[in-house]
């Protein structure tokens, strides 16, 4: 037996001696009762056909989402495609990371990035994707392109389902949501208390590939006309292992957070709700660019990362044939950041330490009517952002190769000024039924005010802080048509069409600096550029039966003004030297198509079999060659066993990712693409991961089993384990530049005790 098989055998083992534990306490024992959970889930209709196949969450019509209709509607009505990943999948999955819960999901391309977190949606990423929290957005006007960490600092002890929309949703939420939309929904008490209980959940979790350690609390009661929920994440994740190269330094994680939820029934089914939650991301790394400096010391150190989002919401449902659903909300959320960009010579270190601020107020109100054979959701909404930044730089000399003492302080010039960002909006989305054809439309009319307050240290020769003073105001308008028509009990055609919309950041309009995945590359302020615009055409066909499910969709996403990059000479950047230098402009143009398909199949009553196939294809049609973050054609094979008694759940898959064969010029410049990412971009000392730019393909086997050691009324012991990667297969994600190669073999055990 080799070294590497022990911890294996010994996983397997405690594993299989779980099980027998479990045999043995299921005899004479009852099937479990359901256990109250915290949920998020709106007042939904009870599924009436207990056998369809809900194990991929396919567009079956009793499914509901609340995010592509911003109410409570069956999914099966809606002409966009969507995920819902719930509860259960979530503790079967087991995900450290809000994008890892992703992963397996049609249509969306989740690289295994350490602490950035951007789902690639439609050949979308970064601030082309909306991210939202409660229907509450998180995106706002510092985002940056590219990948980014927004998604991920969120604890995942906090979420109770995610859902997700494929396609645009700027009419539905505004800026941003080109590719699609993600929606974290948290956990909160029931929304009507009843009898008066309380209850609670711990979770641990052990990962052996990257010694990671997770624990989850929670607390909830409900009494009377009050529900309280409050829980804490406590995070530690370590270098993660590849195979035949042991631990790869600078790709560990530590994080803490918690939320709480508290709701007052004020009269009849009228509700108050406050809730809160709050994460913290400490000593932050990238091993992307952690070699660019001789003595081993990383060119990028995040101390911190710190957000918090707080919503209040009065609820007040059935007011009459004029308001079904009446909102109105208020809402705040913070984000503070410092960063280090450390660049050693061979005397000193020069420390470029950089902090952001971010602070938004907003607060609107939204309203349902039932009219006739039509269901109208309008509303108005309105938030201001206060953001800040700064920059100190400090030179200390090389004291036996560490950072000395004694640093001398300057305030360089290049800095993205202070500023603010305004956004007002109205929106209004209708349904209308006619027998079996649904037809939705909607329009979104938009007012965004940027505005920045420059200081004499923001601006960097040969800028000046006249080139800063940015006033503008954009007004886009954005709509939507389609339809879903039944034909039979079981099948259905969708087709819809919508535009979207992305305003430009203070990131897009006036950054000034080395972007973190292009060494060597500067970019400079563009005070002139505009908004990106997109028209997608979706259409497909749906089949829901008591045996098989299966969604297919087709798609052609146009984009116009896309901001690009232009080279426009070099720029003396304080700390770090003289650079090539780039500026915005709205040059580009393009279009991605892309086919994606999902199937689950119930062979009996305990066997399922699943699969999903995603493939995407991108161009810019300015230049002629193959757009950006465009993924490989990618699936998953699954086959499932659960026992008659919901005792067991085992799951065998099989994730298969293509060869990308076709990569844009900017790729040669990411540190993704580079035989190290730890030694920045391709170079003539760091050459490409293969010749012509491409990341092979790959495909990648893993066990996953979940065993109820214990269950009476509401309490219960569970036992979750997932085997990774069981061939230990050697691959790189493309799109990750956080991967010397990605993580090897690895076991996660989890258990959780509901009391």
């Amino acid at each position: 037996m080799t070294r590497g098989e022990i911890p294996r055998l010994a996983l397997c083992l405690v594993w299989l001696g779980a099980i027998s534990s479990a045999v043995a306490q299921t005899a004479g024992q009852t099937t479990p009762t359901p256990t109250p959970a915290l949920s998020a889930k709106p007042d939904a209709k009870a599924d009436d056909d207990a056998n369809k196949p809900d194990a991929l969450n396919m567009m079956v019509r009793t499914l509901i989402t609340v995010t592509a209709s911003r109410s409570a509607e069956e999914a099966g009505d809606i002409p966009q495609s969507i995920n819902t990943v719930n509860a259960e999948m979530l503790a079967q999955r087991q995900p450290a990371t809000p994008n890892a819960l992703l992963r397996e999901e049609v249509g969306i391309f989740s690289p295994q990035v350490g602490t950035q977190g951007s789902p690639i949606i439609r050949g979308q990423i970064g601030n082309r994707v909306l991210y939202l929290w409660n229907g509450l957005r998180i995106n706002n006007g510092a985002l940056f392109s590219g990948p980014n960490g927004y998604f991920n600092e969120f604890p995942m002890g906090a979420v109770d389902r995610m859902e997700v929309v494929r396609g645009p949703g700027s009419v539905q939420y505004g800026s941003d949501a080109i590719g699609g939309v993600v929606n974290i929904i948290s956990k909160h008490g029931e929304s009507a208390p009843g009898t008066p209980h309380w209850g609670g959940e711990v979770y641990g979790r052990y990962g052996s590939v990257n010694t990671e350690k997770s624990e989850t609390g929670d607390v909830w009661a409900w009494v009377s006309r009050f529900s309280f929920a409050a829980g804490v994440t406590g995070q530690h994740v370590g270098d993660y292992a590849a195979p035949g190269l042991g631990h790869i330094p600078n790709t560990n994680l530590a994080s803490e957070g918690g939320y709480f939820d508290t709701t007052w029934r004020v009269h009849g089914k009228q509700m108050l709700r406050l809730n809160w939650i709050e994460n913290r991301r400490d000593d932050v790394v990238s091993y992307s660019q952690s070699k660019l400096n001789p003595g081993g010391i990383p060119r990028i150190i995040t101390p911190y990362e710190e957000r918090g989002v707080g919503r209040l919401v009065y609820e007040a449902p059935n007011l009459g044939a004029w308001s079904r659903d009446l909102r109105l909300y208020t809402y705040f959320e913070h984000f503070r950041t410092p960063r280090d960009t450390v660049v050693e010579s061979a005397a000193s270190f020069a420390t470029t330490h950089a902090v952001t601020s971010q602070h938004v107020a907003g607060g609107g109100a939204q309203n349902e009517t039932a009219i006739w054979k039509s269901v109208l959701v309008y509303g108005l909404d309105y938030r201001s952002e206060d953001l800040f930044s700064m920059k100190q730089l400090y030179t200390a000399p090389k004291v036996g190769g560490a950072i000395g003492p004694n640093a001398a302080l300057t305030i360089p010039n290049g800095n993205v000024p202070p500023g603010s960002y305004n956004v007002f909006d109205a929106f209004l989305l209708s349904r209308w039924r006619f027998g079996k054809l649904v037809i939705s439309a909607g329009a979104r009319t938009e007012s965004i005010h940027l505005q920045s307050y420059p200081r004499p240290q923001d601006a960097l020769t040969p800028f000046t802080v006249l080139d800063l003073s940015m006033d503008k105001r954009w007004n886009p308008l954005t709509a939507s048509a389609g339809a879903v028509y039944g034909i039979g009990r079981d099948f259905s055609l969708f087709a819809n069409v919508a535009s979207g919309f992305r305003a430009p950041t203070f990131s897009d309009a006036l950054s000034t600096g080395v972007p973190v995945f292009a060494s060597g590359i500067a970019s400079v302020p563009s005070p002139n550029v505009q908004p990106e615009r997109s028209l997608t055409y979706e259409g497909g066909a749906r089949w829901n039966s008591r045996r098989f499910s299966a969604t297919a969709t087709v798609y052609s996403l146009q984009l116009q003004d896309v901001v690009t990059a232009v080279t426009t000479g070099t720029i003396n950047i304080p700390g770090i030297g003289v650079v090539a230098a780039r500026s915005n402009t709205n040059s580009g143009s393009g279009y991605v198509r892309g086919f994606e398909t999902a199937a689950a199949f119930r062979i009996n009553s305990k066997w399922t079999l699943l699969g999903n196939f995603t493939t995407t294809r991108g161009q810019n049609t300015f230049l002629n060659v193959p757009l950006r973050f465009i993924p490989p054609s990618n699936g998953l094979l699954a086959i499932v066993w659960q026992s008659g008694n919901g005792r067991f759940h085992v799951e065998a898959n099989t994730t298969g990712v293509d060869r990308l064969r076709r990569h844009a010029p900017d790729d040669e410049l990411d540190a993704g693409f580079s035989r190290d990412p730890g030694f920045g971009s391709p170079g003539a000392t760091n050459p490409a991961y293969r010749p012509d730019f491409h990341i092979p393909g790959y495909a990648v086997a893993n066990l996953r089993v979940a065993v109820k050691l214990w269950s009476q009324d509401r309490r219960s012991v569970d036992l979750l384990t997932d085997f990774n990667n069981l061939l230990n297969q050697r691959y790189r994600e493309a799109y990750s530049q956080q991967q010397l190669l990605a993580p090897g073999f690895g076991a996660v055990i989890g258990c959780r005790w509901r009391f």
